[in-house]
């Protein structure tokens, strides 16, 4: 992916839920007109943020053979900023008892929450030369890159 948000994936339990991290760099292209003297991440970034983890987890959780495509965003609420040099924690939890996808998504900067989010998705197959297959292989290759990062992995129900 060119701009990814996801620099870690410190935990993912398939099906489940999966945490991720960003550290966020002043050096990030958005930060020369958002703002120039007061950078700020813009919320539609942190939103991203969330849906890449959230992609992620889909796609770990279905072997890369379902991709997801976004149908709804809801109850988005940003209550303080993301700024150059901050360490977003991101979380995606999948609703218990669900049959769609639906997951509850929180940002954390030092522990405290900046922005949170419901994210709903439908599963697309993602065959070989489709658009899905296309969307699976960079979200596969993504998923390799970070597995060269320190991340800690759970399988759903084995003792790691």
């Amino acid at each position: 992916m060119r701009f990814a948000f996801v620099d870690r994936i410190v935990t993912a339990e398939p099906h489940r839920r999966i945490e991720t991290s960003k550290t966020v760099s002043g050096l990030e292209d958005v930060f020369a007109d958002h703002f120039p003297g007061y950078p700020v991440l813009p919320g539609a970034l942190v939103v991203e943020a969330f849906a890449q983890a959230a992609q992620l987890l889909i796609g770990l959780s279905q072997g890369f053979a379902q991709v997801g495509r976004l149908r709804g965003l809801s109850r988005v609420a940003f209550r303080h900023q993301v700024r150059p040099g901050d360490q977003l924690a991101i979380r995606c939890e999948r609703r218990v008892g669900e049959a769609a996808w639906v997951l509850d998504a929180t940002a954390l900067v030092d522990g405290r929450r900046v922005a949170a989010a419901t994210l709903e998705y439908a599963l697309e197959s993602a065959e070989p030369g489709t658009e899905g297959g296309l969307h699976a292989e960079r979200l596969r290759a993504l998923a390799r890159e970070l597995e060269r990062a320190p991340a800690e992995t759970a399988t759903g129900g084995g003792d790691e």
